[in-house]
């Protein structure tokens, strides 16, 4: 039965970043010991045991998760954890560099030994760019003393003949898998060529291969000793290789992981090799390669005497007889925390606490990093909850939290903290130039400062006359800092790229925060608190406001989604309700619909732009705004940063399916903004009493800019009518007139999108409102004839055709009172009552009303002018469908004369007109004549017209048609049932 130590009985570290290297280790124990409960802080899996009287610490990096980074992360887990760790091992497989002094093979040993200049580690890729290169900086630590010992005892049995290494791994090796005769044939190819393909080297040219002298079988696994160089990228080309190799003096292999140990766990690297970091390398060599390195971390454990570490451990551990003075010195050195209680709600958030820790602790390059996000998405909380692990993880860490909210708040922060650390002060003395002096010496030792809430770009980075927070921040490679702001423009300016983007949470996190928060927790379905989580976003806040509700009336979450869903008043009452919240600081607003509101109003100061583009997007849909919709400006560079200042502050977003290729086809950039900020700046605006003002403002320009009904503009109108009924629905004062123009507008859209019955309630909308806009006028008025003839064709395309006939024979009775004959209104009337007659197979009505329309045209308009051509082509087309062929043919070939004779003439209206041309060939049994007709039709719109475009899918068809009638025998009774099936179309 295996045994079970404490925590703090393990000495060694050892950590592995694949789960075949972590077999091989766990292999290579003498005894493995029962598992220990989880810290609630530390997301590591272990695997204990014990190797020559050491009680060793095994841990994997997470699958998925390697490179130097997340190495750091794993081992500042572990060291926290383990406090009584005395010294670490890397063990695991990396990329041999052959060189002529070192004879490096596939299953061979590195391990890491400093030299003059390196620690025994070289970070390749840490550095910066400079006018003559890459510049490396930085420096990492050498192994421990008490390993380098070992080193050289094992070095010194090697010599000897009397090297354990090939007992040990035999070990490993009674596993199959770990055999070195399952890893294939040991190839080293010319550094220049490349693999040919495939996963092994089997079509790889055997003349490329480097011939090296074989060795002899008790020479099978060697051990070098000298630089490794680590990076965070895999190196898969032999000239890359030697180029770097070249570079750092001469390196024995590359890896991922050590780099980001070094100076956070010093250990020892040992790595068996198992490929030549070229494109040849295959994963066969890795488990014996592991099994090498493995059996070599043991040798080098067993040169090491328990007791020497256990005395080592009780060195640490053993008071010393210190003087007072002494002890004052060390109060003052030791870490010092002025940081805001622990939230114990908190959840989640794994991926961005993994970041933080990447970032602060993996990477020798990052000591500041912001935390940017829309205000409750809970900002403060993870960073509160990264300097509460900070804490646990590194006990030589002071840690500061200043919230940035005022000058005046920062300002009592610093004199707590001046209090706190003992600086010596006289009175009268500036307490934030006190806190940055002495932080930037390195007498402070290490510290982290995280600067919340740092929303005001005022406060924080002052102006001409006044300094900001910025000014008082003290600086030092010692030294990390964590901003928070909502603001991405404040972000980018402190930190530059290395922000760190809050969205809402994710599904599971948010589930688990609002069971964490309700009273109630038995009865909770999942579809119903999935519901609420839709209805609130994920948002973080909402969360907690709605389980503060929740818990405070007792009140069942489907309850609560019926009022959501209610009236808007109901929603407002919601989401402004005030709520006791620990987590958050004292008089700063909790309510969901009152925390943007300080935002709001810094966008308001500095920005009218953006606040009336803000104040825009309330009266209109939340999601999918095109940018065209939006107030235009005059400056295109004012548009962009005003649309950019709401995107800093996170209230709207770019829709991801809109990226710059995208843009580079001309489609329409929209935006999205959070459905949560949309109901708030409703809010903000009716408490500024300025709903009325805004609602007015953007109808006059919604309806000043909604396209018409040309088919070429249905892609925009569609991405409008979601808008245009938002704006519609939502009314705020008496009916006017951009209210029905705009009725009118969506109808008209929707009827030509098919869309008949949404189009007969808005343009019949449009009709009843224009009945009370023009009482004084109520038959003769303009406006409400236009609102009605366009009702009557929504009518029409519905099916509603004697509706539309009736109202048709209203309009055009009214408009025979009112206006001239030759009106183009009363023409244009006229004109529809008599195709729907047609519709309607009243042929003879039709063509006795356009008979006498083209009197009345030929008495007042030139013969090519377009309204009489249009009437005519009506007349024409009335007397094909009424079975008169050859009128018909001779009034369309009047107008195609006409038209040939005039300069600028309309393409489309011409082949119309020859499409009925064919037509009535076709009829009169001419069909080579129509098709040949036809088929010009057709290739003129194949190269104007849109696939999808109706006229082209006519001529496309008809043409089809005639091709199938061109056999005699089958012509005369397909042109009838043709007739017929165009007529009812």
């Amino acid at each position: 039965m295996s045994r079970q130590f404490r925590r703090n009985e393990y000495t060694v570290g050892w950590i592995c970043a694949l789960p075949v290297e972590l077999a091989a280790a766990q292999e290579i124990l003498d005894e493995e010991h029962e598992d220990l409960d989880r810290e609630d802080y530390d997301e590591n899996v272990y695997s204990l045991g014990s190797i020559g009287g050491h009680n060793v610490v095994i841990v994997c990096l997470p699958v998925g998760r390697i490179g130097n980074n997340p190495a750091a992360s794993v081992a500042v887990q572990m060291r926290a954890t383990f406090r009584n760790l005395q010294f670490g091992l890397m063990v695991g497989i990396g990329g041999g560099v052959p060189r002529a002094d070192a004879d490096i093979r596939l299953g061979d040993v590195v391990v890491s030994q400093p030299n003059q200049t390196l620690s025994g580690v070289v970070q390749y890729d840490a550095g910066k760019a400079t006018r003559t290169g890459f510049e490396r900086t930085g420096s990492l630590n050498s192994p421990p003393q008490v390993l380098l010992s070992a080193v050289a005892k094992v070095r010194s049995m090697e010599l000897r003949g009397r090297s354990k290494l090939l007992d040990h791994l035999q070990k490993i090796t009674q596993i199959p898998r770990f055999q070195r005769s399952k890893a294939g044939p040991d190839v080293l190819y010319e550094a220049s060529y490349d693999h040919a393909g495939g996963y092994t080297c089997d079509e790889c040219n055997p003349k490329k291969r480097v011939s090296r002298e074989p060795r002899d079988e008790e020479e099978e696994v060697l051990v070098h000793y000298g630089t490794i160089a680590s990076g965070n990228q895999v190196i898969k080309n032999g000239s890359t290789r030697d180029t770097l190799s070249k570079d750092l003096g001469g390196v024995l292999c590359f890896e991922m992981e050590a780099a980001g140990l070094q100076n956070s766990f010093p250990c020892l690297v040992v790595r068996g090799i198992c490929d030549y970091c070229d494109d040849h390398k295959n994963k066969k060599w890795q488990p014996f390669a592991a099994a090498t390195a493995a059996a070599y971390a043991k040798e080098v454990l067993l040169m090491i005497p328990p007791a020497l570490v256990v005395d080592q451990m009780m060195a640490m551990e053993k008071p010393l007889e210190i003087d007072i003075t002494t002890l004052a010195i060390k109060e003052l050195t030791g870490p010092t925390y002025v940081i805001p209680p622990r939230n114990s709600r908190f959840v989640g958030r794994t991926t961005e606490l993994e970041t933080l820790k990447d970032k602060l602790i993996g990477s020798q390059d990052c000591r500041k990093i912001t935390v940017v996000g829309l205000g409750g998405t809970g900002k403060t909380q993870i960073v509160l909850q990264f300097a509460y692990f900070m804490k646990e993880a590194q006990c030589d860490l002071s840690i500061f939290w200043m919230p940035a909210l005022s000058m005046e708040g920062f300002e009592q922060t610093c004199t707590e903290i001046v209090r706190q650390l003992r600086i010596p002060h006289e009175g009268g003395e500036n307490a934030k130039e006190l806190v940055q002096t002495y932080l930037s010496t390195p007498e402070a030792g290490r510290w982290l400062i995280i600067l919340d809430n740092a929303d005001d770009a005022d406060i924080v980075f002052g102006s001409t006359e006044t300094n900001g927070i910025l000014d008082y921040m003290p600086t030092g490679e010692h030294g990390m800092t964590v901003f928070t702001t909502r603001n991405m423009q404040v972000a980018t300016s402190l930190t530059g790229a290395d922000v760190l983007e809050l969205d809402a949470m994710n599904r599971v996190d948010a589930t688990n925060f609002l069971r964490k928060c309700l009273i109630k927790k038995e009865s909770l379905h999942e579809s119903t608190i999935n519901e609420l989580l839709d209805e609130l976003a994920c948002l973080p806040l909402a969360i907690a406001q709605a389980a503060a509700y929740l818990n405070m009336n007792r009140t069942s979450i489907g309850t609560y989604l019926r009022l959501l869903r209610n009236t808007e008043q109901d929603i407002v009452g919601l989401m402004s309700k005030e709520f006791r919240d620990d987590t958050r600081y004292k008089g700063t607003p909790n309510a969901v619909a009152t925390t943007w509101v300080v935002s709001f109003t810094q966008i308001r100061e500095r920005d009218e732009v953006s606040a009336n583009l803000l104040s825009f997007m309330s009266c209109i849909e939340w999601k999918a705004i095109p940018r065209s919709i939006l107030p235009s400006i005059t400056s295109q560079e004012s548009m962009e940063s005003a649309i950019g200042l709401l995107h800093a502050y996170s209230f709207i977003s770019r829709r991801d399916s809109d990226d710059e290729e995208s843009n580079s086809q001309n489609e329409e950039i929209k935006y999205d903004m959070h459905r949560l900020v949309h109901l708030a700046t409703r809010i903000w605006i009716s408490q500024q009493g300025d709903v009325v003002l805004v609602w007015v403002r953007a109808l006059d320009h919604l309806s000043s800019i909604f396209p018409d009904t040309e088919y070429a503009n249905h892609a925009r109108w569609r991405a409008y009518l979601p808008h245009a009924f938002r704006l519609l629905g939502d009314r705020q004062v008496p009916i006017s007139g951009p209210f029905a123009f705009l009725c009118h507008q969506v109808g008209a859209c929707l009827r030509i999108d098919g869309r008949t019955l949404e189009a007969i309630r808005w343009v019949k909308e449009c009709s009843e409102w224009r009945k009370v806009l023009d009482v004084d006028h109520p038959q003769r008025n303009q406006n409400r004839l236009i609102s009605e003839y366009g009702l009557a064709r929504a009518y029409l395309c519905g099916g509603q055709v004697k509706r539309g006939i009736d109202l048709l024979c209203y309009v055009v009775s009214i408009q025979e009172q009112v206006l001239v004959e030759s009106h183009q209104s009363i023409l244009s009337s006229k004109s529809l009552l008599a195709q729907t007659y047609i519709r309607d197979r009243q042929i003879d009505r039709a063509i006795a009303l356009l008979e006498d329309m083209v009197d009345i045209m030929q008495r007042h308009y030139d013969a090519k002018h377009r309204s009489r051509l249009l009437v005519e082509h009506h007349l024409a087309y009335a007397y094909l469908e009424g079975g008169q062929i050859k009128p018909a043919a001779e009034l369309f070939e009047r107008i195609l004369s006409v038209l040939e004779e005039m300069e600028g003439k309309d393409q489309e209206f011409g082949l119309s007109v020859q499409h009925d041309l064919a037509r009535a060939y076709f009829y009169d049994h001419q069909v080579d004549k129509a098709i040949q007709i036809e088929e010009y039709i057709v290739d003129i719109r194949n190269e104007t017209l849109s696939e999808d475009d109706p006229h082209r899918c006519a001529s496309e068809e008809w043409l089809e048609f005639m091709y199938s009638c061109q056999d005699n025998q089958s012509r005369d009774r397909n042109v009838e049932e043709e007739k017929e099936s165009w007529a009812a179309w």
